[in-house]
């Protein structure tokens, strides 16, 4: 009765804020409590947190499974990829690669990159007849960035904490170490959604109490010179929308 009442009661905005305080005062993402980055990614590997291939391996979710997910995707990334014959294409949080492996081929070198250690190691072994792929272990937030022509991020951010999405922000506005950076994450279908509240880096993202990460908008205010939407597709509750940023 009391949730009933105060959904009558209360702008949605003040809504969401409630909730993202009781998941962080009750322990959201309790179970990386402590951990950083690396151990945080490589315990949701290890136990299969987004679910786990017919074979048994743990993958990286149905944001790169699914087909009516992943096919529309790869169709305009690829489409988009011809048009800019990139030399060097850089994947930050490449995750289990099924994604990646379809792009591999529109550059001379493919630098696929994640935190967790244990999902580069199966990568290395699955993926190792691609002779322009290396695969590299990486924190966004905290270490430098290779330089490349296109950079992928995809559903990355959205697991990730305000101040780590800050870090990467801060380095991209002062480094400029790409020309085109391609952004995927799941939002809200609601319009009008209150942008970028923040959470513990872990498995979940934001869209759990309604939010969603928007790197132009407030307080991460990606610099940039154009931008255009690629891609949406509904999944899950919300959007997955893929923001083409050109600098």
């Amino acid at each position: 009765m009391i949730k009933f009442f105060l959904k009558l009661i209360l702008p949605i905005s003040v809504r969401l804020k409630l909730r993202a305080l009781q998941f962080k005062i009750f322990g959201f993402e309790k179970d990386y409590l402590n951990l950083d980055n690396t151990q945080i990614f490589n315990k949701i590997y290890t136990e299969g947190t987004w679910g786990l291939s017919k074979s048994g391996n743990a993958t990286s979710g149905v944001g790169s499974h699914e087909k009516k997910v992943v096919q529309p995707y790869i169709e305009r990334v690829s489409h988009l990829l011809d048009e800019l014959r990139s030399d060097v294409i850089v994947d930050l949080g490449c995750g289990d690669f099924n994604i990646g492996k379809n792009f591999s081929g529109y550059a001379n070198e493919y630098i696929a990159c994640d935190v967790s250690t244990v999902i580069l190691e199966r990568n290395k072994l699955t993926f190792s007849e691609l002779p322009n792929v290396t695969f590299k272990h990486l924190n966004l937030a905290n270490d430098d960035l290779p330089n490349g022509d296109v950079c992928f991020v995809r559903q990355v951010l959205q697991h990730l904490s305000n101040s780590d999405i800050m870090e990467f922000v801060h380095y991209l506005n002062n480094n400029k170490p790409y020309k085109h950076l391609i952004v995927s994450e799941h939002l809200p279908l609601e319009v009008g959604f209150k942008e970028n509240l923040d959470k513990p880096s872990g498995a979940q993202s934001r869209l759990i109490f309604g939010s969603g990460v928007v790197l132009h908008k407030p307080p991460f205010d990606l610099s940039y010179l154009s931008k255009y939407d690629l891609v949406d597709v509904t999944s899950g509750g919300g959007k997955i929308k893929t923001i083409v940023y050109n600098f």
